[in-house]
């Protein structure tokens, strides 16, 4: 009897949607800190393709096939898991040069002594460097002098505010339009160094992150390494 009965593309196709889902899981496997060959036991059994043993089997003739029938299933699962891996890396490659180049063209500004405030109402006469609105509330991004002139009814409609940030704003050639991966790449660049984004908001070609003060420093470096 000829197995496994489901075709090589069959089973590629369920490995690319299986990593795909797994986000973390694809950045181990490009990263190379993944076994093959463990990853691919565990995508055959988590997939149902694994065999069970019949208690009644056991010893027999059957069990052998079974075993031998897994087996190529996890071999299968580890050929496609390959196959991925390299052409994931020859896609992310040409996409990782197309980012750089976009980062290299780009510009950098910081504002310090910024505020985020986020209330359920409009607040009339306030000057922010950014606006948007979401159901239910209203986020500002402005200077600190204006959060001080927020009168006391306006006060009332905040539901939470914050001091002592900066806002870095990333100045982008249009080219950053049709180039996807370029802020997922600056926020992973900021994640890990333990960088956390207040707000995040972007406009055209200006992609402007809220952060703390005290990450301003590392994060300007991170940045300027990018655009280097």
């Amino acid at each position: 009897m000829k197995e496994p009965a489901k075709s090589s593309e069959k089973i590629s196709e369920l490995v690319r949607l299986y990593i795909k889902r797994r986000p973390f899981l694809k950045e181990l496997i490009r990263e190379g800190i993944v076994n093959y060959s463990s990853l691919a036991r565990k995508i055959s059994i988590e997939l149902g393709m694994n065999k069970k043993e019949n208690q009644f089997d056991r010893g027999s003739v059957k069990t052998s096939q079974n075993e031998k029938s897994n087996l190529q299933f996890v071999n299968a699962i580890k050929m496609a898991l390959v196959r991925l891996t390299q052409k994931n890396a020859e896609k992310e490659e040409d996409l990782e040069g197309k980012i750089l180049n976009v980062l290299k063209r780009s510009s950098l500004t910081i504002r310090s002594k910024v505020a985020v405030v986020i209330s359920t109402k409009e607040i009339e006469k306030l000057k922010y460097y950014s606006y948007a609105e979401s159901k239910g509330t209203i986020t500002y991004i402005i200077d600190e002098k204006e959060f001080e002139k927020i009168d006391r009814n306006s006060k009332r409609n905040i539901v939470t505010s914050e001091i002592n940030l900066n806002l870095v704003s990333v100045h982008s050639p249009v080219e950053l339009e049709e180039t996807p991966g370029v802020i997922a790449h600056i926020l992973q660049s900021l994640a890990s160094e333990g960088i956390n984004v207040v707000e995040f908001v972007s406009c055209y070609t200006d992609t402007n992150f809220v952060i703390k003060q005290a990450d301003t420093k590392i994060a300007y470096e991170i940045l300027n390494e990018l655009m280097g």
